[in-house]
């Protein structure tokens, strides 16, 4: 099910199944230990994700806005919208004592497309984040386990946008309108918990 551009009678976007459509990759993951206080775990995916036939509606409202005409462009071969080809991430741990843990999450996204025309100017660009997280876990008689966390989310400060959508429309032949939004994620940011297991 993807979205066409078409809407309905009340304005909102309609999807349909297309034909000839696949997802197909690999994903490999492991985890091995440094020594005893570093640990290493990660994974990554690589895919193909594609629509071999496509159908994009575009209304035209005409010079003067008072049209309804549709146009319908037909693409082939095309990447699936919020597809990306490559996906990684990774965890880093340093265990300096019992109890206490230090790790480096990372994670990065490849580009993906807002949507299934396979367009370069409606696509989210690939990002890298890495989050910084400090936990230590005490026992006591009366509490199996308490876990105090301390996490610092976006560590480096990066600008990026994980998700959106895209909506195109024309005023005549000499109007196009195409429009990208974006949902920009938080800059660095903090997070504190205490997690308790009786």
């Amino acid at each position: 099910m993807v979205l066409t551009g078409e809407l309905n009678d009340v304005g909102s976007a309609l999807r349909t199944n297309v034909k000839n459509s696949y997802r197909t990759g690999v994903e490999v993951q492991g985890q091995f230990y440094i020594s005893k206080q570093f640990r290493v775990m990660a994974n990554v995916t690589f895919s193909q994700n594609k629509v071999g036939s496509f159908n994009e509606i575009i209304y035209d409202y005409g010079a003067g806005f008072d049209e309804y005409n549709i146009i319908e462009n037909e693409y082939e071969d095309t990447d699936i919208a919020f597809s990306p080809d490559i996906i990684a991430g990774s965890q880093i741990t340093f265990l300096p004592v019992k109890g206490l843990e230090l790790s480096l999450l990372s994670k990065y996204v490849g580009k993906q497309y807002l949507d299934n025309t396979s367009n370069d100017e409606r696509a989210i660009d690939a990002y890298f984040v890495n989050d910084l997280r400090l936990m230590y876990t005490l026992h006591t008689d009366f509490i199996k386990d308490i876990a105090l966390t301390f996490q610092v989310n976006n560590v480096f400060d990066e600008l990026y946008a994980s998700n959106g959508y895209t909506f195109g429309y024309q005023g005549g032949p000499d109007y196009v309108v195409r429009e990208n939004y974006y949902y920009p994620q938080a800059t660095r940011n903090f997070l504190a918990s205490v997690a308790l297991k009786f």
